[in-house]
């Protein structure tokens, strides 16, 4: 059960991971924007405990750890370059020394390929799958100079394909209107839908890679309106753009739609993570959710979704019945 990495016609499975979390602790702004302390040899047997169970994507990014993420992604996959489809993302200017990413982006010709060259390095490939831009708004003359970039680094084959990580669905039509993008990454979980960004993924043939499947870990079910997440990790820094959390605690009105939802999402011997997931395996056939992890034993709840299925029709309706009137 393979889909296909939109336009560029790549098979992967059918859930990714998400590399975030195994970064370890950077900044963003000055904020930490990482998820707490990480094991290194714990982040590499989690990859090859999703690789055993069926998992061959994987996405991260630079700015991750500023560059650490891709490093142990690399280190994991080492001699199984072959099994996996690696995607990685650029644009967010960062110290690598200091582990500080800065809200200032570059998407220049030249900035875009010393970017690729340094990701290419730790990732230990001479390819990457998708090459994302992590800028998630861009001017017209942006967008067609880091179009250019891309099509350039394509035709060389340090890429084989490229997409846009954003949350602008107009701009996002726009880009796979002037491009040959394969991917959109933008959120997407049973909480929060974005029926406006999936139409134009399935109208030009985009696959919809979906950040934030588990709401930042909000769908595992573990947190309560007493749990608070310490500064260090990045849903209790203070980033105003932190959805699902305000100041390391879960936002009461999404605790009480997961309430609401949560003996559908659990059926059929389903945990809720893979509730949560099989939500987004039924809600678009351009769909490829990538949960973030730290452990074996979190991958291993995170693929055991891909023999779940997903959700049935019927499910579907009295889900969204349920939260339109909430």
């Amino acid at each position: 059960m393979n889909h296909t990495l939109g336009r560029s016609g790549i098979p992967v499975s059918p859930l990714g991971l998400g590399c975030w979390a195994i970064g370890g602790h950077f900044t963003l702004d000055g904020l930490p924007d990482g998820w707490g302390q990480v094991d290194d040899q714990e982040s590499i047997k989690a990859i090859h405990a999703a690789m055993e169970r069926g998992v061959t994507f994987f996405d991260t990014a630079d700015a991750y750890g500023t560059g650490h993420s891709e490093e142990v992604l690399g280190r994991a996959v080492k001699g199984r370059r072959q099994e996996v489809v690696l995607a990685t993302k650029f644009g967010f200017t960062n110290n690598e020394a200091t582990k500080e990413v800065y809200g200032l982006h570059d998407v220049s010709p030249g900035y875009v390929r010393e970017a690729c060259q340094r990701s290419l390095r730790r990732l230990g490939t001479d390819y990457i799958d998708l090459y994302q831009i992590h800028v998630g708004s861009l001017s017209a003359e942006e967008m067609e100079s880091v179009i250019d970039t891309l099509n350039g680094l394509q035709k060389e084959g340090m890429i084989r394909s490229y997409g846009w990580s954003t949350w602008d669905a107009a701009r996002a039509e726009e880009f796979a209107q002037r491009s040959l993008a394969a991917a959109i990454q933008h959120p997407l979980n049973v909480l929060r839908d974005d029926p406006e960004m999936i139409s134009v993924c399935e109208r030009y043939g985009l696959a919809s890679i979906n950040n934030s499947p588990l709401a930042m870990g909000l769908l595992s079910g573990k947190f309560t309106a007493d749990s608070k997440l310490p500064i260090s990790d990045v849903r209790g820094s203070g980033h105003a753009w932190v959805t699902y959390f305000h100041e390391g605690k879960a936002v009461p009105s999404f605790l009480s739609k997961l309430e609401a939802v949560r003996e559908i999402l659990t059926s059929g011997g389903r945990t809720l993570v893979q509730g949560a997931l099989a939500w987004i395996l039924a809600r678009s056939p351009a769909a490829i959710p990538i949960p973030g992890f730290k452990t074996v034993s979190q991958v291993v709840d995170l693929a055991g979704a891909i023999g779940k299925g997903p959700l049935s029709e019927s499910q579907m309706k009295e889900i969204d019945d349920i939260l339109r009137s909430m």
